[in-house]
Formats: structure tokens, sequence, C-alpha cells
């Protein structure tokens, strides 16, 4: 039986669980008079991050690349792997007060996914680049491969995707990440709009373009 995933649902289902939880508890601490504006407190913290808001894209351009979560940019830079290859990598830290869902930064399909299990560092630690846990995807668009690393922060235990291989559609949600960073390695010749400490939406905020040469080469 396949599992049925959040799409447009006011509140992610996947949070539906914390948020009846919490619910309950409430409504039992009300009824012992057992500090209820606590439970009332968490109650309303689980909807606020399980929050699932529609989000338009500002460009329907198929070149253009959109940020796959909420946050703030924190790095543009030009990386070299071991195999000699170039990317360009922007790095996006997301915390806990963003919304929470992933969305695919273009029309693509996700070739693999690989789990990398490892520590839940702050985020600002410098060893969490190394040691946190991740989820590094590869996706193929009908013109170019980019590939999305998925880092857990202090306050995400798990790196919730939908689906590890398989179709995208521009903007569609595909996972959540409650407190990390996302980074993505862009072809070298990628236009990138944005700066350092833009902050950005998650399937709205266009990040840059593609370069025409990559879709005339198809």
């Amino acid at each position: 039986m396949l599992r049925s995933h959040t799409t447009t649902e006011l509140i992610a289902k996947e949070g539906w669980f914390f948020v009846g939880f919490y619910l309950l508890l409430f409504f039992v601490s009300y009824l012992l008079d057992f500090i209820p504006w606590l439970f009332f407190l968490l109650f309303l913290g689980s909807l606020f991050l399980f929050r699932n808001f529609e989000r338009i894209p500002a460009e329907d351009d198929n070149m253009a690349l959109l940020s796959p979560i909420d946050g703030k940019v924190k790095d543009i830079s030009k990386v070299i792997l071991s195999d000699g290859s170039e990317y360009l990598k922007l790095e996006i830290r997301k915390n806990i007060f963003d919304v929470s869902l992933l969305r695919s930064p273009i029309s693509a399909t996700i070739l693999s996914t690989k789990r990398v299990h490892g520590l839940f560092l702050n985020c600002e630690d410098k060893l969490s680049k190394l040691l946190n846990e991740r989820a590094v995807l590869t996706l193929k668009s009908n013109f170019t491969t980019i590939v999305l690393i998925l880092k857990t922060g202090f306050y995400n235990k798990k790196i919730e995707l939908f689906k590890s291989v398989g179709p995208l559609k521009f903007a569609q949600r595909f996972g959540i990440l409650l407190d990390g960073s996302v980074e993505l390695l862009l072809p070298i010749n990628t236009r990138i709009k944005v700066g350092i400490n833009d902050n950005i939406r998650g399937g709205e905020s266009v990040l840059g373009y593609f370069s025409y040469e990559l879709n005339s080469d198809k």
C-alpha cells in the first residue's frame, strides 16, 4: 500500500500526529487544571512547524531555478569535486521558524538518493558540515543534472522524503526539513540572481537561470 503524502493540505500530513497529540494533551490538562497553557502553546507550535502554504513560482521559464526551501542564502562559491568536475555551489540555511516543505527546484527526475547517517549538530558549528545526517539527491532534467544535499540541524532528527526516485514537477513538494541546510551543486555557467543573506521562499523565489546553451545541447 502506497503512503499518501502532503499535497495542498493547510497543515502537512506528516505533522497531523503531533498536532492531534498536543491537542489531546491540551484537553486533558485543561480538564485536570494542570498547566493547560503549556500544551496549548505546544499545539500552536506544531501547527506553525507543519504549515503548508501554496506557492506560485515567480517565473514559469523552464530554465529558471527555484529555491527548494525557505531560508537564507549563506554561500555561493565554486567547488571542485574529487573527480575534477567543477560546480557552482549555493547553500541555503533553513531554521526552525521557516516553512519546512521541500520543493523541486526544476522539472526533473530523481535518479538516485543516498542517505548518510550522522550527528545533529547546530548548523552554525563548523563540524556540522562534515558530521551531520544528510541525504544526497541527483536530479536530471531534459538538459542538465544538479545535485541537492540536504543536511539536518539540531532540531531535526530525520529528513522526510516523499520519494527517493522518480519524476518531480516544477515546485512539487517532495519532502520536509524542519531545521538544517540545503546545498545545490549546479552547472558552473548557471546565472545566479540572489546574493548572500538574501531571504528566499521555497517553490517561489528564483535563485537563477541555467544557460540556454545547455538546452540547445539537448
